[in-house]
């Protein structure tokens, strides 16, 4: 229920961050160090204060609400402190964050946005990089397309084992080079799909959404509302849901 009324929050900061911009959706990842999605949803979760404390043009690795946790931003049964500090890796230091938005599917003549080790990312999501997705081109309807969900990928091995594996600071917006998104993932797994970023090859953008809630994770959908889907769900079915102008016949909510 928690976690649900989270995303709930989310969905109503995101449509009323439409209402104040022309329709236009929250920008995801809009380039490398920049801020992204849930640093511009905080004026409507009630956290202007923070927000107005931002250097928006400026670095989010040195912004000092790195380590500030917003409580909309962490599922309670995500085990891991809502803080991560004292990593090796300094990327993972920060107040976490267990929630990303979904950002298309790479297919075969689908636009693509160029990717270094990150992997490239499609224009066919509600999020993407480098720009803001306006009401109007959610032609799938807006209760038909996924907006966010649950993530709290980690390997079994390695570096990224452990907590908080590959979860990352709601503050990041995006690495400084490689172009990984710290805001989206692309859906190119199943939900809880069981892959090591390093052992499997799966590189970051493609990590699978995920929860710590049996059988499946919470989604938001981009009309607000919020639904559980199992990670057993047709898989040709989620992708669908997962893009926003496909006009897929399959790509309707169970």
């Amino acid at each position: 229920m928690h976690c649900s009324n989270n995303l709930k929050q989310m969905g109503l900061a995101v449509h009323n961050y439409m209402s104040q911009h022309r329709e236009y959706l929250p920008p995801g990842s809009p380039g490398a160090a920049t801020h992204g999605l849930f640093t511009y949803m905080l004026p409507f979760l009630e956290q202007q204060v923070i927000f107005d404390e931002l250097t928006l043009n400026g670095s989010t690795f040195i912004e000092p609400h790195r380590y500030t946790p917003i409580a909309a931003y962490k599922c309670p049964s995500y085990p891991a402190p809502d803080v991560m500090r004292g990593k090796t890796n300094d990327l993972m230091n920060g107040a976490l964050c267990t929630y990303l938005g979904v950002g298309g599917v790479i297919r075969a003549g689908v636009e693509t946005v160029p990717s270094g080790s990150g992997g490239a990312m499609p224009k066919n999501g509600i999020f993407g990089w480098g720009f803001n997705r306006k009401a109007n081109e959610v032609i799938d309807g807006l209760s038909n397309s996924l907006a966010m969900g649950e993530f709290v990928q980690q390997d079994a091995v390695g570096e990224f084992s452990g907590y908080p594996g590959n979860v990352r600071p709601w503050i990041f917006g995006a690495t400084t080079t490689s172009e990984c998104s710290y805001t989206f993932r692309v859906v190119e797994h199943t939900i809880n799909a069981p892959l090591d970023r390093i052992a499997d090859g799966v590189t970051f953008n493609y990590l699978p959404f995920g929860s710590f809630h049996p059988g499946g994770a919470m989604f938001l959908v981009a009309d607000g509302s919020v639904r559980f889907l199992s990670e057993t769900i047709n898989f040709e079915l989620y992708q669908a849901l997962a893009t926003c102008n496909g006009q897929e016949p399959e790509g309707q909510l169970p």
